[in-house]
């Protein structure tokens, strides 16, 4: 076995091997062969991570070699504008790392790891990874994403960067990707924010599928938005490139839990670098902007049976700034309780924006149908936001706030798409992709 494992020596990440194990040919991208233990890791081409011992291994050829870059850990090392695509590492289960003589997982703060899970991102451009935070997605703040953007710009306006990818968390990702909608704005390039469902010491893992294909995105695609790239489906057969503000996690482990929300997606992307084009999206701009005034003071809500007023008072009392309410159906609220309705009396007085939007996900808010609605409309610091996410909602009064407290540049504003976060008519072919 000596000769067989010195011989690995000559083989980089990325190459394609024929291995012979006890008869059986497994085809595979080479990850890592550890001297220590004799490990030899492999990516099949179902996207699934495989460990062999070299007591398995009988033989191993070369089918592959990857010439577009022999060594892209050194990608890491490179100077700061030699790059195409910068990776903006935040953390997450993507940020996990397998540790095959224990089998246990340990989070990476190594630029190196997410070369490793997916060397072949190297044929889409030189990769600059940049750690700059390892949390999880629902412990960022606000300033948090804002760091992101800064890096981002950073990158593109300094670094020449042609494509940009952000690592995450997927619990709050659609948070953060709707942030960096408004705080990035208009782009000269894609900047794709993607993750993993199952961490890499999972045969089933999403992440090495998930980064090489948003660096096809990052590298090829003509949109100039923040997008979500994740699985489309269960396997590893495309992925959806999805607007950061029309975007939903909507399960709590399916790798295609991403999906796009009263919008269809704005296109796929194939693993042999293909990328379809299926929804309008917003072109590359000559130039990217980036403005970062936030107002974190904003609060989110849910609407139920019995709810009063305490909650919005509460909030009004610790000198709230925003408000968002998620109401049922088309965005309602049970103003029969008093408390609630003189709440919201009280918001409307001190000119707090209540943002209402709809529980149902998919679908518009319509202050027309019910009387109630009509009601609540009356009130001037009622805003009504037709088919925008919650989500989207939080972010844009965030964003919002940071620029105006005047309620009726508050309402024009909130709405009004400033990158596609909502529209007046969603279509029947829009619920559920």
């Amino acid at each position: 076995m000596s000769k067989k494992t010195a011989s690995l020596s000559r083989f980089v990440q990325g190459d394609i091997l024929e291995v012979d194990i006890k008869g059986s040919k497994l085809h595979g991208s080479f990850i890592n062969f550890d001297e220590s233990d004799g490990i030899l890791v492999l990516k099949l081409k179902s996207g699934y991570d495989v460990a062999l011992s070299k007591k398995e291994v009988n033989s191993i050829s070369l089918l592959e070699h990857n010439e577009v870059k022999k060594q892209p850990e050194t990608a890491t090392k490179k100077p700061e504008q030699d790059f195409d695509i910068e990776l903006i590492a935040t953390g997450g289960t993507i940020a996990s790392k397998i540790d095959y003589r224990t089998g246990g997982t340990s989070p990476s703060f190594s630029g190196d790891h997410y070369i490793e899970l997916a060397p072949e991102m190297s044929k889409y451009g030189r990769i600059n990874v940049k750690v700059l935070m390892n949390i999880w997605s629902e412990n960022m703040l606000p300033s948090d994403w804002v760091k992101i953007a800064k890096e981002a710009y950073s990158a593109i306006n300094k670094g020449g960067a042609k494509g940009v990818i952000v690592t995450m968390g997927t619990d709050a990702m659609h948070f953060a990707a709707s942030a960096l909608s408004f705080l990035l704005n208009p782009l000269s390039v894609p900047v794709v924010i993607t993750g993993a469902q199952r961490s890499s010491d999972r045969g089933s893992s999403d992440a090495s599928s998930n980064l090489l294909l948003s660096s096809i995105v990052a590298s090829k695609w003509s949109g100039g938005e923040s997008v979500v790239c994740m699985h489309a489906t269960v396997n590893d057969d495309y992925n959806f490139i999805l607007r950061g503000n029309r975007v939903r996690k909507m399960h709590t482990e399916r790798r295609d839990a991403f999906r796009p929300i009263n919008t269809p997606p704005l296109g796929k992307v194939f693993l042999d670098g293909k990328i379809e084009d299926i929804g309008e999206h917003i072109t590359k701009s000559d130039k990217t902007a980036i403005d970062t005034k936030l107002d974190a003071n904003v609060k989110l809500l849910a609407s139920y049976p019995g709810m009063g007023g305490e909650a919005i008072k509460y909030y009004l009392g610790r000198k709230v700034h925003g408000l968002v309410i998620a109401g049922t159906g088309f965005g309602n609220l049970p103003i029969a309780d008093k408390s609630l309705m003189s709440a919201l009396k009280e918001a409307n007085k001190k000119e707090v924006p209540i943002v209402i939007t709809s529980q149902t996900v998919y679908g518009s808010t319509n202050k027309f149908v019910y009387s109630a609605l009509r009601e609540l409309s009356s009130l001037e610091n009622i805003i009504y936001v037709n088919d925008m996410l919650t989500e989207t909602a939080f972010t844009k009064l965030m964003f919002v706030l940071g620029h105006t407290r005047d309620i009726k540049r508050i309402k024009e504003t909130m709405q009004t798409p400033l990158a596609g976060e909502l529209s007046t008519r969603s279509a029947i072919t829009d619920y559920l992709i």
